[in-house]
């Protein structure tokens, strides 16, 4: 078997450290293993992200009645500083 390291964002950790839990999984070694076998045996495949204008996001943020305007704004100003929206 082979040993690689990868280095992930604390919050992304997180998430894995509480899914391998949840799950049952005793190590984060053997959660990924198990996230890499589903996406190679075509169980679980990633999507291509359709970018979605951001008055459109900003729109159905607000018609859902869910989010504050304040909310909306930090969204979708969240949304266009990042890579896929940033020109």
């Amino acid at each position: 078997m082979t040993t690689f390291t990868i280095s992930l964002p604390d919050q992304v950790a997180q998430v894995v450290d509480r899914e391998t839990k949840k799950l049952g999984f005793a190590t984060r070694s053997e959660f990924v293993r198990d996230v890499l076998r589903k996406y190679m045996s075509d169980e679980a495949k990633f999507e291509v992200f359709d970018k979605t204008p951001l008055a459109e996001v900003k729109l159905q943020l607000a018609q859902s009645g869910k989010y504050t305007q304040e909310f909306i704004e930090s969204v979708t100003k969240g949304l266009s500083k990042s890579s896929l929206y940033a020109d």
